[in-house]
């Protein structure tokens, strides 16, 4: 065994083992402060598309120092479903930073699934982790896929409470420290528009996730580009974070169902925080878009209490967001106080690939992708 200059043994860089249970929930309350097991069982243990633990550790004499743990989930391109991993919470403990382990572990997922399923490797980066991903750009070739910002909108609707709030997420916080400068007041607007047309609409609220029917809604209108395959199996174990109280509200318009939207509320430190979660189905023509206008009016209106409400990706129209105030995270000045977040995708194989095509379409283009709170709340 290789040692080092205090006598220790030398980082191992390995796949997860049930043994290294506590000491991963460990790491995560040292490095995230949060260790709730029943949120590791959901999103590791009870995950149904892999019947392994998908985390890579490093340890150093036993003792687990690092993980870089993957979540899999199975994603929609065009007619073919293929299995991803979705990239998540890299952790290493504080006295064995800067040793080189984040690297280490990265190479070690992308080595590991490179002749196995999962295909395509997905991530929601900050700008500390893209900048060292960056510096891993030709060893684990990210150019062959794509890497763009995600984007973010809020609607900020307590400006009392922000201003006063004390926010662990980092994110959250530097926007709630910025709200108290001028440029930050003027964002804290929350007029709103009403629904406009000639159409009967009725919009219902159920508690958590009506899976079968969600299932069949999202098959209405199916988009070629990537998405999470939204099957009953896929709602069922997705919809079950138990860290959001999750609501699905329905639309009909002149008596056929037309859309719904799933909307998931949580505690973010002191700062109440609701996300329009997912969206069913990601399209749809005239109809569509009425009862998403109608949707977002009954949202807000039942949400008023909240902080906070926040939608991701590019599935809702921009008039909509407009019209209920959902200010773009990438415009001035909350580009100014809040974190960008990234898209990263890029094929696991070890085989040469020239153009990333998978059901017919270019993965590598930035257009090729729908993704919404649904695949970035867990990512």
């Amino acid at each position: 065994m290789v040692t080092t200059e205090d006598g220790r043994s030398e980082y191992a860089v390995r796949q997860y083992e049930p043994s290294d249970r506590e000491e991963v929930l460990s790491l995560y309350g040292t490095v995230f402060g949060r260790d709730d097991e029943s949120w590791f069982d959901w999103r590791y243990v009870d995950n149904p598309y892999l019947s392994e633990v998908p985390i890579c550790v490093a340890d150093r004499d036993g003792e687990v120092v690092g993980a870089r743990p993957s979540l899999p989930f199975p994603l929609r391109v065009g007619g073919e479903r293929v299995l991803a991993i979705a990239q998540v919470d890299p952790m290493v403990a504080p006295e064995h930073r800067r040793r080189g382990l984040f690297s280490r572990m990265v190479t070690h997922v992308y080595g590991y699934y490179a002749d196995r399923e999962p295909s395509v490797s997905i991530g929601f980066p900050n700008e500390a982790v893209m900048g060292a991903l960056s510096n891993l750009d030709e060893e684990l070739s990210l150019h062959r896929g794509v890497t763009r910002e995600f984007p973010v909108h809020y609607r900020l609707q307590d400006p009392g409470a922000l201003l006063s709030s004390k926010v662990d997420d980092g994110a959250l916080g530097r926007l709630v420290g910025g709200l108290a400068g001028a440029a930050g007041r003027g964002v804290l607007s929350v007029r709103t528009g009403s629904p406009g047309g000639s159409a009967t609409v009725t919009v219902t609220p159920y508690d958590g996730v009506p899976a079968a029917e969600l299932a069949n809604l999202a098959e209405r209108s199916v988009t070629p580009r990537a998405h999470a395959y939204r099957d009953e199996t896929f709602y069922r174990w997705r919809y079950a974070n138990p860290r959001f109280d999750y609501v699905t509200y329905v639309a009909d318009v002149d008596g056929r169902r037309e859309a719904a939207l799933m909307v998931g509320r949580k505690r973010a430190g002191d700062v109440d925080v609701v996300h329009v979660s997912d969206v069913a189905p990601l399209g749809g023509r005239e109809p569509w878009r009425t009862a998403l206008d109608h949707l977002f009016s009954r949202v807000v209106a039942d949400f008023d209490d909240a902080d906070l409400l926040a939608v991701a990706g590019e599935v809702v129209p921009a008039g909509i967001l407009d019209r209920y105030r959902f200010r773009p995270a990438t415009a001035f000045p909350l580009s100014r106080l809040t974190a960008t977040t990234y898209l990263v995708a890029r094929p696991l194989t070890n085989r040469d690939v020239d153009e990333w095509r998978v059901g017919g379409q270019v993965l590598s283009e930035d257009d090729r992708w729908r993704f919404t709170f649904c695949e970035r709340e867990i990512g």
